[in-house]
């Protein structure tokens, strides 16, 4: 079966991939889970393809981002550079259709000026 999972981050950036549960699955959803440390852990009690996937569009998001790259120039420099994760051109039952960087604007940016005492 295929399904689509789309990844929206802050409104800002997403990642959408068609995922086939036959080709990709619940094993191999748990290999990545288990190969690395996680600064966020993964809900170890939910549907391991889909918390995989969180970990999945959050790297395609971050490589995006970091070299203005589109859906091939992430998809290309996947396949030699990323380790622990399957490919993401569909050879594993795993395709990124589409990814967006996270752009900053200075128009969403805070400023907060105070005085300071002598």
């Amino acid at each position: 079966m295929k399904q689509q999972y789309s990844f929206t981050y802050d409104w800002n950036a997403e990642a959408v991939f068609i995922v086939d549960t036959e080709k990709f699955t619940y094993e191999v959803a748990m290999m990545t889970l288990e190969f690395f440390t996680w600064e966020y852990e993964p809900d170890w009690d939910a549907d391991p393809i889909q918390e995989v996937l969180k970990k999945y569009a959050l790297e395609a998001i971050r490589i995006s981002t970091q070299n203005s790259w589109n859906k091939s120039g992430v998809i290309d420099y996947w396949k030699n550079n990323v380790e622990g994760f399957a490919p993401i051109d569909g050879s594993y039952g795993l395709e990124l259709i589409r990814v967006s960087s996270y752009s900053l604007d200075q128009d969403s940016l805070e400023m907060e000026i105070k005085e300071e005492e002598s």
